[in-house]
C-alpha cells in the first residue's frame, strides 16, 4: 500500500507513526528527551517441495516485517509484531521443546524498563512492494494494515499463503533451485530505499522413520546436505486424525541419523498413546542484509526453511 493510502487510512493521532518512518522528535515530551529508534526485520519464506505425500501445510507461505520501535524492549516487540525467535535460535542440538513454548516471549537479560504508553513506539514500516522470484516464478506478496489493538502501534504486514506453489516455481519431479531472490521496492522516498536479498534454497529432507518393535526407540536417517546446519523436527501424535496431546519440536545435527528414546519425548511432553506420529523436518538457510540505514546485518535477516513430512504407524 503506498504511503499516501496508509496514511489517509490511519487516525490524524497516528498520522506521524503511520508514515512509516518515526520522526526523531515524536518520542519527545514533557517527561524528556526523544527516545532512541531501533530496528527489527524479517522476511520468512517457507517452501514445502511438490511430492505426492499429502499434506495440510500450505506449499508455499512469505511473511515478512520491517519494524520501528522506542520505549519497549526488543522482546515486547518481537511478540507484538509477530517476529518470534526462531527455533533454531531458541533450542540446543539434540534438545526438544513443546511447540508452543517456542512462541513464548525470551526473557532479555538486563532488559529496558518500558517507557510510559505516551512514549512508545511502534511501526510496522511500507517498505513498498515485495516481490519473491523462485525458479521461473514471481510471487507478489500482499499487505495489510495491522489490527488497530494497540494506540502506539501502527502500520503494515506482509503475508502470503498458498497451497499450492506457482506454476514454473518447483516443477514436481525436479530438484530444488539453488536460490531464490526477494525484491523490495523502497517506500519511494530517501528513508527506505529499495534493495533486493537472494537466499540459498536448502535441500529437502526425507526422512526414513523406524521404530523399534517394543516402542521404546524411534530411529530417523536422512541424506545430510554437508553444510553442518541443524534440522529442525516436529513430532505430533495422533489417533486416527486428531490430535492427542502437543506437538514438540526438536533441534538435531544434521549427521544423517538420530534415534530418539520415546520415554525422553514423552517426558518432553509428547503423547505417545495415538496410532501414527507425524513427523515435519525443515532445513534453514538465512542470510542478513542491510537496508538503507534503518536496517543493517545486525538486525535483519532473510529466512527460507524448505519442509517435509514423514508419518510412522505404530507396529
Amino acid at each position: 500500500m503506498p504511503l499516501l493510502a496508509l496514511a489517509l487510512a490511519c487516525p490524524a493521532a497516528l498520522l506521524g507513526a503511520c508514515s512509516g518512518v518515526v520522526d526523531e522528535s515524536s518520542g519527545s515530551n514533557s517527561l524528556g528527551e526523544p527516545l532512541p529508534v531501533h530496528h527489527l526485520a524479517r522476511i520468512h519464506i517457507i517452501l514445502q517441495p511438490p511430492g505426492d505425500a499429502p499434506s495440510d501445510d500450505p506449499a508455499l507461505e512469505v511473511v515478512a516485517r520491517f519494524v520501528q520501535y522506542r520505549g519497549l524492549d526488543e522482546a515486547s516487540v518481537r511478540v507484538r509484531a509477530d517476529l518470534p525467535p526462531l527455533a533454531i535460535d531458541r533450542l540446543r542440538p539434540g534438545q526438544c521443546m513443546a511447540s508452543e513454548q517456542l512462541w513464548l516471549p525470551v526473557e532479555e537479560p538486563g532488559a529496558r524498563e518500558a517507557a510510559p504508553v505516551s512514549r512508545r513506539e511502534l511501526v510496522l514500516v511500507d517498505a513498498g512492494n515485495l516481490a519473491v522470484q523462485i525458479g521461473e516464478a514471481s510471487v507478489e506478496v500482499p499487505l495489510s494494515l495491522v489490527p488497530d489493538l494497540l494506540p502506539y502501534m501502527s502500520g503494515v504486514e506482509y503475508d502470503y499463503v498458498s497451497e499450492t506453489l506457482p506454476p514454473r516455481a518447483w516443477p514436481r519431479g525436479e530438484p530444488s533451485p539453488s536460490a531464490l531472490t526477494i525484491t523490495v521496492d523502497g517506500a519511494g522516498d530517501d528513508e527506505l530505499t529499495g534493495f533486493r536479498v537472494r537466499a540459498a534454497i536448502p535441500e529437502a529432507v526425507v526422512l526414513q522413520a523406524t521404530p523399534s518393535t517394543d516402542r521404546g526407540s524411534l530411529l530417523l536417517e536422512w541424506r545430510p546436505d554437508g553444510r553442518g546446519a541443524p534440522l529442525l523436527v516436529r513430532l505430533s501424535s495422533f489417533i486416527g486424525s486428531e490430535p492427542a496431546g502437543d506437538e514438540l519440536t526438536c533441534l538435531l545435527r544434521d549427521a544423517g541419523s538420530h534415534r530418539f528414546d520415546l520415554d525422553d519425548l514423552r517426558s518432553a511432553g509428547l503423547d505417545l498413546s495415538g496410532d501414527t506420529l507425524h513427523l515435519g523436518a525443515s532445513r534453514l538457510a538465512r542470510v542478513r542484509f542491510d537496508a538503507a540505514d534503518l536496517f543493517t546485518r545486525d538486525n535483519a535477516e532473510a529466512v527460507v526453511e524448505v519442509r517435509s513430512e514423514a508419518l510412522v504407524v505404530w507396529p
